[in-house]
């Protein structure tokens, strides 16, 4: 049975990427509470796309689970076609699901979309993944949507450097009124270094090392909203881990 569902599993993605050029990107949209059963094994799930957005019937798509307090709650949990449109809503027949694990509100189902004309920089990879990046107050830094439809080098280099001052705010008021947070860091890059100290000597160069890794791991943020400081801080703690680029 695992064999099978593995053999299954490489031919999806194989007909995915036949069917796909460089015309195309692979993106996760959430699914919605609306789920009815097709029969014991398939549930037909439902995309709400924003305006501007279209999709294609029998176009293919996969739904993964997303972060909650597990690893485990990022599995794979089937896959299928795009079998009915109605305006906005898109449907979904899934199944293969093997995880045992249910289908849920909030999942995301990847599945191709045409590329835009936009400059395709870090903050465009998080946001196929679905992850948002807040600000100390929990204001989005970007919106998921848009920013496939007006995106630019210029704009990406002024939220970079947002991000760096929202944390080096963050390190700046905790090392005044909470100084208990200051940890040493005991591995990676800043090794030895104090925590918050790095934080208030965030570079540029710091958060596009940190958006890296977050874009070539992103099982633990895809499809959440999470608080750019507290991820990074806790990023610095384990070490910084970097991703090697060719």
């Amino acid at each position: 049975m695992r064999k099978f569902f593995l053999i299954s599993v490489i031919l999806f993605w194989s007909e995915c990427f036949a069917q796909t050029d460089t015309t195309k990107w692979l993106r996760a949209f959430p699914i919605t509470n609306y789920m009815v059963d097709l029969n014991d094994s398939v549930k037909v799930v439902q995309l709400e796309m924003p305006d501007g957005y279209s999709l294609k019937e029998k176009q293919l798509g996969l739904v993964r689970g997303v972060y909650v307090s597990s690893h485990d709650d990022t599995v794979q949990k089937g896959y299928g076609r795009c079998n009915l449109i109605k305006g906005d809503y898109y449907y979904f027949s899934i199944g293969h699901n093997v995880s045992g694990v249910a289908l849920k509100e909030g999942d995301l189902l990847y599945t191709f979309v045409d590329r835009t004309d936009i400059y395709y920089g870090q903050i465009p990879k998080l946001a196929s993944h679905f992850i948002q990046l807040q600000d100390v107050y929990e204001k989005s830094f970007y919106d998921n949507y848009t920013v496939f439809s007006q995106w630019t080098q210029s704009g990406e280099k002024a939220l970079i450097d947002s991000i760096v001052k929202d944390i080096q705010f963050t390190g700046n008021y905790f090392s005044q009124n909470n100084p208990t947070m200051d940890k040493l860091i005991a591995k990676g890059t800043f090794k030895n270094k104090k925590i918050l100290t790095v934080m208030i000597e965030c570079l540029s160069a710091y958060v596009k090392d940190f958006i890296n890794y977050v874009i070539a791991r992103p099982r633990l943020y895809a499809g959440r909203k999470w608080k750019v400081s507290e991820v990074f801080a806790t990023w610095i703690l384990e070490g910084a881990p970097a991703i090697v680029q060719n």
